[in-house]
């Protein structure tokens, strides 16, 4: 009969004790932080101004879509001050910039997001075709962040 412990079986029960301890140790070298991740660092936004975006961002109920919505606004809060565009330039650009973002993702998933969007545009430039303004880009910025902020609070 031959012997149990030969060479193979000492070197699989060494690999098998080895990789158990090597197991152990990465479990308990696993740091679980309980602590919230933000995912964007954004100022609490005027009451005026939660007031025009909170309805909008209420119209929102999947986390991720809410998540993915503050990004993007948010993004898109920072860029406008730099654009130097018209209102349709600044529609057209929310608009395409959506839909690639969002991939058509959350087209016609929530009533009334769309009208909320343009109301929250038209609030800050109008209706009239005219190049924009410091000013109204400013308050698109402010009104798009405090969206975005909005957006990502819990609900």
């Amino acid at each position: 009969m031959k012997s149990i412990l030969n060479l193979k079986n000492l070197l699989a029960i060494g690999l098998i004790v080895f990789g158990i301890t090597l197991a152990w140790q990465n479990q308990t070298n696993t740091i679980i932080d309980d602590e919230e991740i933000a995912i964007l660092e954004i100022e609490e936004p005027t009451e005026a101004i939660m007031e025009l975006v909170k309805p909008v961002a209420d119209l929102v109920t999947d986390p991720t879509d809410r998540a993915k919505l503050a990004i993007f606004n948010q993004e898109f809060a920072t860029r406008i001050k730099d654009y130097n565009a018209d209102n349709q330039q600044t529609n057209d650009v929310y608009v395409l910039a959506a839909n690639h973002f969002f991939n058509n993702e959350l087209n016609d998933k929530y009533n009334g997001l769309d009208e909320g969007i343009i109301k929250l545009l038209r609030s800050s430039i109008g209706d009239e075709n005219h190049v924009l303004t410091d000013d109204e880009k400013l308050d698109i910025s402010l009104k798009f962040t405090g969206l975005a902020w909005a957006l990502i609070q819990k609900q």
